[in-house]
């Protein structure tokens, strides 16, 4: 859950106008309508000249000539509060230095009390304490200090009017204490004021849904959503992509695509990014192109952004990148961002989600691509000699311990056992924003016996109709791995009876499940096929092979590709598998009734030697069998992105910093 922006200020009273943070015109008990008319100096406002024009500057939202002028007149003028709260709210808003300015704006409430004093009276320039104590509470709130944030709200609400009310709400519910929060949240709703209402209705959404009520907070998030376009208009970006967030933690995938394309349409939105979680939804679904198309909008969106938010959550899209990259079959390019996400943390104070899952669906995330690469590693050696296939198995050795070493971080990360549980309660706030497809992964990284044990125990808290085929995906893919295989078919059918078709990669991951708990292989290779049709990537994800019969014709080169697929981790020999036809240098994988799933094949170039001839065939083939089946090219990613940069790759332009 995201909290609002403040795009509604210019739709509202001029008493909502004054509660605005970013405005901050207070008053002791006597702001009025005059108070507002520029460029009249307000009453309190006294000061210099120049320190006028400074917070000129800053009200014109020219955050680095401020900067720059209130720098040069310090140097002459030490000890001037007004200069040091324009560094601050330049250094906040214009550079998003959230240090540089608490520091800054701590020294403007220090220089302004030992002059005038802790309160100020109507003679006294009062405005400006009040302008300082505002400033204190945005930064103290975005650098995640709500105990701080909170104390100078309070001080704040015992000197001015009108009062800081639904505001107080959001710090409070950070800091986990909801009761106080929705006291907070109701006086909001009390003032009648519209700019209030809006705030506490965002807010009790938020509250709800970390609550863990999950319809409830669909209802308030509903209600938030119908405020906005009953009183405004139109909802804001930020409500509709609440709304979407409490849709989906109750499975209603259609309705939160509904009001992520809503939002995507409803202007810019500071906290939040509704094509981020368009993609996250697509993937999901197994809709590949659209998510491509969802996550080319994503940096453009969020370079729209004023400074101050921009980063807000460019971590949360690294890890949406990250999935779409694995599940693409580039492991490689995922692990790049995977390295980056692990270690720059977004910053968290406009999110309600707990950081810790955020940290652990990376370093699984991380985990999975290693292990992809490892069974890559070895594809793309097949048909290499022997000593190039040796170095190949030690690289994949390395990496499957670099994936060890990434589930460790997995278990640091859900080393709370509150945590751990609530992450299998996929949709709701303790399970963040991991996806349904991944979840399976947490059986390998932290073992059967804790999966199951905390399933158990989630699956008897969660009372959320449309759950239940969840825990059991998980479960039989859990009893899978110990062995209890009349089990995990059972856990699987019933899965597959109940799961969503907005969860077709989860669709698929639990199919071949059940096909690999099967005693009879003719069914085992039905089920493959039908994933084969979604999801083909899931075996290079899981590490299993196909079962295949060879067939090749009698020319060396044939052989030799003959030769080089079985050594594959992708295939296994099976009378009953599907059937492999290599001919004329040509591999192409049928099924059992004749479906051709696809070739592979290239022309041989000068010069090149038998080997890499056969290790270029046998890597077109991998790629054409297990890559999902989306013709890219037809994506026009530089129009999506705003780009003059030339690339014949669609995926490059995502991959930039």
């Amino acid at each position: 859950m995201s909290s609002p922006n403040l795009v509604r200020i210019v739709q509202v009273t001029l008493t909502a106008l004054l509660t605005a943070i970013v405005l901050a015109f207070g008053s002791p008990s006597r702001a009025g309508a005059d108070d507002m008319i520029a460029p009249l100096l307000l009453e309190g406002e006294e000061a210099n000249v120049e320190e006028l024009a400074l917070w000129e500057l800053i009200e014109r939202e020219r955050y680095v000539r401020a900067r720059e002028e209130a720098e040069k007149y310090l140097l002459a003028h030490p000890s001037s509060y007004v200069a040091h709260l324009v560094l601050g709210v330049a250094q906040h808003y214009g550079e998003a230095n959230f240090p540089k300015a608490l520091f800054h704006e701590a020294r403007a409430l220090d220089l302004f009390e030992a002059v005038e004093g802790l309160q100020p009276t109507p003679s006294q320039p009062w405005r400006w304490h009040a302008r300082i104590l505002v400033a204190l509470t945005r930064t103290h709130g975005d650098l995640e200090h709500y105990d701080e944030q909170l104390g100078f709200m309070y001080r704040y609400n015992e000197l001015y009017t009108p009062q800081l009310k639904a505001e107080l709400a959001w710090p409070l519910m950070k800091k986990r204490d909801f009761e106080k929060a929705r006291l907070a949240a109701q006086d909001g709703l009390d003032t009648g004021d519209p700019y209030q209402i809006e705030r506490a209705k965002n807010a009790l959404c938020a509250i709800e849904y970390e609550a863990g009520d999950d319809e409830k907070a669909y209802e308030v998030c509903a209600d938030a959503v119908e405020y906005g376009r009953t009183h405004f208009g139109s909802a804001t970006a930020v409500d509709l992509g609440n709304f979407a967030e409490a849709a989906r933690s109750v499975f209603r995938f259609d309705e939160a695509e509904r009001l992520l394309m809503d939002a995507s349409k409803g202007g810019l939105s500071w906290y939040g990014n509704p094509w981020l979680e368009l993609a996250d939804l697509y993937m999901r679904a197994g809709r590949f192109a659209e998510a491509l198309s969802a996550l080319r909008e994503v940096p453009r969106h969020r370079a729209a952004r004023p400074a101050h938010v921009r980063d807000s959550d460019r971590n949360e899209a690294r890890r949406s990148l990250a999935a779409f990259l694995v599940l693409m079959g580039r492991p490689d390019e995922a692990l790049r961002i995977t390295d980056k996400a692990a270690v720059l943390p977004d910053r968290r104070a406009h999110n309600s989600r707990d950081p810790e899952q955020d940290r652990s669906i990376v370093a699984l995330l991380d985990r999975q691509a290693r292990l992809m690469l490892a069974e890559m590693t070895l594809e793309r050696a097949a048909a290499k000699p022997f000593h190039s296939r040796c170095w190949a198995h030690g690289k994949a050795l390395w990496l499957r311990f670099q994936a060890w070493m990434s589930a460790r971080q997995v278990a640091r990360f859900l080393d709370d056992e509150v945590r751990l549980v609530g992450t299998f309660a996929l949709g709701t706030a303790r399970s963040a924003v991991m996806p349904a497809w991944l979840l399976g992964e947490l059986n390998r990284a932290l073992g059967p016996g804790v999966v199951r044990a905390a399933v158990i125990e989630m699956r008897r808290e969660d009372q959320r109709q449309g759950a239940a085929p969840y825990y059991d995906a998980v479960l039989a893919e859990v009893s899978l791995t110990q062995g209890e295989y009349d089990e995990a078919i059972l856990q699987a059918e019933q899965a597959l009876r109940q799961l969503p078709p907005g969860d077709a990669l989860l669709r698929e991951r639990v199919r071949a499940v059940m096909g690999k708990a099967l005693p009879d292989p003719r069914e085992t290779t039905s089920l493959y096929e039908e994933v084969l049709g979604t999801d083909p990537g899931l075996f290079r994800r899981l590490g299993w092979a196909l079962p295949v019969e060879v067939q090749s014709g009698e020319a060396e080169i044939d052989r030799a590709l003959a030769r080089a697929i079985m050594r594959s981790p992708r295939f296994e020999r099976s009378s009953n598998g599907l059937r492999i036809q290599i001919e004329g240098a040509r591999i192409c994988l049928f099924g059992r009734t004749g479906t051709a799933w696809g070739c592979g094949e290239t022309a041989i170039e000068e010069a090149e030697s038998a080997e890499s001839y056969a290790q270029r065939i046998v890597d077109s083939f991998h790629s054409s069998i297990f890559s999902p089946r989306v013709d890219l090219s037809r994506i026009d990613i530089n129009s999506l992105d705003g780009s003059n940069r030339v690339t014949r790759n669609p995926l490059d332009m995502l991959l930039a910093p």
